[in-house]
């Protein structure tokens, strides 16, 4: 007689189980910072091909008009003579220049850059496409880095009207500049001489520490005397930590910037704890230099990376800057013309 002897079958026990689930958990957490500092590396050459394409239209911009896209404000322009007011100067921002270099004619061609009026119907900033889209409201992808996650319209819901957001910065170099109500008395830039206009309230070169003022004036290749490899032509910046960034990267007020703020200073800006619109002028010297209208630190350049920022030089190429480097050495870098270019011990590509 056989006998069919049954094994009784042996399942995982509590402890077993509890014991594997831990080790998963382990190499979860352990695979989590890898793949998001993937994910980062990723964004962050995304903004780096985004700078070189905006490097690559300035250079381009320049071989075809001989020299670089101007920002669009008449109003400082031969200022007794011009008839040109704050409101009716405007024809945008350096940006709106480069739109035809990078594959954004439909968009550039519609536009009417004659126009100059003081109200809606006539002034540049305010015009509209055969659909009745705002020419300000269209997001420009090479305009974007994706590490910045920000909201594409931050100052209302509307992708009709709205201001579209832009994460590049045209720089003024060193050049001297207040904030609000001098309510932040660090960093008033003009660090070697060349650029005492305030804030590049100008449109002469003589007063321009970097290569663009707010005026209408932008810098030629034979005007960066430091060398197109040791000046800065843009960089990245933060929408959210400026009260003249949210206006997005058409504006001709917006998207200019300071290499006389340290990088990524740090700003209580729109989502940070602490902010809110209705607070957004502060109370008469609250000495603070983090309020979004401390212009001296919120104009500077900033990013979403850690560690420092992204910039494109006048010869095309792009660099991060630490944010811990020489400050000196970073305002020579900003300023076309302080008379001492640099060697290549800052750069850390070389």
């Amino acid at each position: 007689m056989s006998h069919n002897t049954c094994r009784k079958r042996r399942g995982f026990t509590l402890v077993e189980l509890l014991v594997v689930i831990a080790i998963i958990g382990i190499l979860v957490a352990l695979l989590l910072p890898a793949v998001a500092a993937a994910r980062e590396a990723a964004r962050k050459m995304s903004c780096q091909n985004n700078l070189k394409q905006v490097g690559l239209a300035m250079r381009t911009y320049h071989n075809t008009y001989g020299r670089f896209p101007p920002n669009g404000n008449f109003f400082w322009t031969r200022q007794s003579k011009n008839q040109h007011t704050w409101y009716n100067s405007s024809r945008g921002s350096v940006f709106v220049k480069l739109l035809s270099f990078m594959e954004q004619d439909p968009l550039y061609n519609q536009m009417n850059f004659s126009l100059a009026g003081t109200n809606d119907a006539t002034r540049f900033e305010r015009q509209k496409d055969a659909s009745g889209k705002w020419w300000r409201a269209n997001i420009i992808p090479s305009f974007i880095c994706a590490s910045a996650n920000i909201d594409p319209y931050m100052t209302g819901t509307n992708p009709i009207s709205d201001p579209a957001m832009g994460c590049y910065g045209y720089s003024l170099g060193s050049q001297y500049g207040t904030s609000w109500n001098n309510i932040c008395t660090d960093y008033y830039g003009n660090t070697f001489g060349t650029g005492p206009s305030h804030h590049g309230n100008d449109a002469r070169g003589f007063n321009a520490s970097g290569v663009f003022l707010r005026g209408h004036w932008a810098a030629k290749f034979r005007d960066v005397t430091d060398g197109e490899s040791q000046v800065i032509l843009v960089g990245e910046i933060l929408p959210s930590k400026s009260d003249h960034y949210v206006n997005g990267w058409f504006h001709f007020n917006s998207p200019w910037a300071l290499t006389s703020a340290p990088i990524n200073y740090p700003i209580v800006g729109v989502g940070d704890s602490g902010f809110s619109w209705g607070n957004a002028n502060p109370p008469l010297n609250p000495h603070s230099c983090t309020h979004f209208k401390a212009w001296t630190t919120v104009q500077g350049f900033k990013s979403a990376h850690k560690g420092g920022a992204q910039y494109v030089f006048c010869d095309g190429s792009v660099q991060f800057l630490s944010e811990n480097m020489d400050y000196i050495t970073y305002q020579r870098l900003g300023d076309r013309r302080d008379g001492q270019p640099l060697g290549n011990e800052w750069n850390t590509n070389y």
